[in-house]
């Protein structure tokens, strides 16, 4: 019985809860009515025999239903990590150095997501560049956003070199909301080369917005309008493109004539072929959902056999 108590209490907590008053309620009342109660002991037995597989089926339903849940959370949160997480990286063209801008989120911690923007000179070729100057515009509709100036030394071949970094928050939404940008370069100095008044421009970001427009897709807590702590966006995404399209299969028609016209008896064959399908389909369907309904019924029909049984021997003893 402790097992059980505490299996319960790391799966459901309401559930635990049930489980403990009755164990509760076991200990104060029905423990002593055992002693000089045999006839009502075995009227018990029988009783619970006869709802057992009521009771097992019940259990394993709601234990299923609870790890699937806990499931499609862990599975609908990886895919909004994936999702809102991956950072997004843009850069411009170039061919010794261009600018590139990521942004990326992250878990913090008690839910609270934190994102960051950086925004990097990176030395594409295979030599030094002693000096560069430059700034970095980033535009929408036509109007400058911000202008970020840099001055560079020393940047090694292959190596980037940090210029802007912040933290995402209501004062540089300046930069979350820009078309492109450009890396406009005053003065860079390589091999004793000179290139002055370059510049190179980003593709043009074109926002969707798909999270925002597309949000039941990653989050959705409700079932039959009731509103529930497991996020179900994942099983309801399996239900639709996966379960439910794979099981229509089963009976939907799958040959189709175009250039003559298809035989009467292959095609009366197949469309019975479709109906037994159909038929054995949905009559599981409904026999599972009578299997529960007959349950629940059997439980119902046993607390109160037990409620009546042992009620006056409880209340005379306590």
């Amino acid at each position: 019985m402790k097992d059980i108590l505490e299996l319960l209490k790391n799966i459901n907590k309401r559930i635990y809860l049930f489980f403990l008053f009755i164990v509760i309620l076991l200990n104060f009342g029905i423990w002593k009515a055992l002693k000089t109660n045999k006839e009502f002991i075995i009227k018990t037995g029988n009783l619970l025999l006869g709802s057992a597989w009521s009771f097992v089926f019940v259990i394993v339903l709601i234990i299923s239903v609870l790890l699937l849940m806990k499931k499609s959370d862990r599975e609908s949160n990886k895919y909004v990590h994936e999702h809102l997480f991956q950072p997004s990286k843009y850069e411009t063209d170039g061919n010794i150095v261009n600018a590139s801008f990521i942004k990326a989120y992250k878990n913090k911690g008690s839910n609270e997501i934190v994102g960051s923007i950086k925004v990097k000179i990176n030395n594409l070729s295979e030599d030094k560049i002693d000096l560069i100057k430059g700034r970095v515009f980033f535009y929408k509709e036509k109007t400058r956003m911000k202008r970020i100036d840099f001055e560079i030394v020393d940047l090694n071949a292959g190596f980037s070199e940090l210029i802007f970094f912040s933290h995402v928050n209501d004062d540089i939404n300046y930069l979350l909301d820009w078309e492109f940008f450009e890396l406009s370069i005053i003065e860079l100095k390589r091999n004793q080369s000179v290139v002055t008044n370059k510049t190179y421009r980003s593709e043009t970001l074109y926002k969707t917005n798909y999270f925002i427009l597309n949000i039941d897709k990653f989050l959705d807590y409700r079932i039959l309008g009731i509103r529930l702590k497991y996020n179900l966006a994942w099983i309801k995404r399996k239900l639709r493109t996966e379960i439910i399209p794979r099981i229509t299969f089963l009976y939907k028609r799958k040959t189709y004539y175009l250039t003559s016209k298809p035989p009467f008896l292959k095609e009366l064959f197949a469309l019975l072929q479709r109906f037994i399908a159909f038929t054995i389909v949905y009559a599981c369907v409904i026999f599972f959902i009578i299997l529960i309904i007959y349950a629940l019924y059997d439980i119902y029909s046993f607390i109160n056999n037990m409620i009546k049984l042992w009620v006056p021997i409880v209340a005379a003893k306590i």
